[in-house]
């Protein structure tokens, strides 16, 4: 039990080596050949945003290392890294100056992570100005200045936790999401009802052949700037007969408002995907839609829900490059992308590998 052991008050620089990580900017990062994670500030992928290129003459931090988001979507978001890594800026490393068991590093992770979330805020009390100086936890111990090892592994191990069986949609939400999987969900229900494929077949996508093709010139995307409503303007449906109105928001599918169905000019049919060209915000939309400012749309003759879930995972792969309010993602620059895609025969896009491979993915079976 937790209250029948001894601890202590630990400075953060007591346990570990502290890095102020490479500070690199993302934008500014390759990926012809990756072969490197990239951690930012995110509390969802253990922290990794992308995989890039190695920068020359700059050698990655090692795995096994820990890192410490300061700022972000969670203050305080710290993750142990499996691969060697590059760091965005105000990301800190931790390198322990003992050598310490995953499972020790994960018992501290949590509590460093509960410590910023309790006690720093951003532009308030600044995580990065306390990291390396007064910043404690406290933790269990044989003695003063002792970790009690043996201990923190008998209780990780004790929890009977196998987070393998946690859906990758609560992990990639972060440690709160998993937490309220654990103590929420009925495992079984979940399977049978959300998380299976929809064609269950193993499909790999290494032994297909692979093309790079442009949106608008070799797949045909007919791409437009959608007419542009305000939000002020329109009025909200009252019941189940509505008309989504998609903005640039990066959540619930870029819907900011279900509004009456009413002669709109700019009405768009169901069947495509919109792009918010300052945010970058990607999504599929299946039901008749009007749209705010900035959003430009994407149709063809090939695209359905399927395909459109698989190209719309590789245009999120180069978001990187527009950065929000940065660089827009305009239309002649989504016109000009290019994509890798899986081909046929023909050397053509093979888009009905593209479904196939969606429908046999878990939880395709809600798509």
């Amino acid at each position: 039990m937790l209250k029948d052991v001894k601890w202590c008050e630990y400075h953060l620089y007591d346990l570990f080596y502290i890095y102020s990580g490479n500070k690199f900017d993302k934008s500014k990062m390759t990926a012809f050949d990756p072969a490197v994670n990239f951690v930012g500030r995110s509390s969802k992928n253990n922290g990794v945003t992308a995989y890039v290129d190695y920068v020359k003459g700059v050698k990655p931090y090692p795995a096994g290392c820990m890192t410490i988001a300061l700022g972000g979507e969670y203050l305080g978001s710290c993750f142990i890294q499996q691969h060697p890594f590059y760091t965005s800026q105000n990301v800190f490393v931790l390198s322990d100056k003992e050598h310490m068991d995953e499972n020790v590093k994960l018992f501290i992770a949590h509590l460093i992570r509960f410590e910023s979330k309790n006690n720093y805020m951003a532009f308030a009390r600044e995580l990065n100005s306390h990291i390396k100086t007064d910043f404690k936890i406290k933790l269990p111990s044989i003695k003063e200045g002792v970790l009690d090892h043996d201990f923190i592994n008998r209780y990780m191990n004790g929890l009977n936790v196998d987070i393998t069986s946690i859906p990758d949609i609560f992990l990639n939400e972060g440690y709160d999401r998993a937490c309220w999987y654990i103590d929420n969900i009925d495992k079984d229900l979940f399977n049978n009802e959300y998380s299976k494929c929809r064609e269950k077949k193993a499909i790999s996508l290494q032994n297909k052949e692979w093309a790079y093709f442009s949106l608008e010139q070799d797949l045909n995307m007919e791409i437009y700037n959608g007419k542009s409503y305000n939000a002020s303007d329109l009025i909200k449906a009252v019941d189940e007969n509505y008309v989504l109105y998609i903005t640039r928001k990066d959540e619930r599918n870029g819907i900011s408002m279900y509004v009456q169905p009413l002669e709109y000019d700019g009405l768009e049919k169901a069947n495509a995907i919109t792009i918010g060209d300052t945010t970058a915000t990607i999504f599929y939309q299946n039901r008749k839609f009007i749209t705010g400012p900035h959003i430009i749309i994407l149709r063809a003759d090939w695209l359905n829900i399927y395909t459109a879930e698989f190209i719309i995972t590789l245009l999120n792969k180069e978001k990187y490059r527009y950065p929000v309010f940065g660089r827009a993602f305009t239309k002649d620059l989504i016109k000009q992308t290019k994509l890798y895609l899986p081909v046929n025969e023909n050397n053509k896009p093979d888009f009905n590998f593209m479904e196939e491979y969606i429908k046999s993915l878990p939880f395709s079976i809600r798509i």
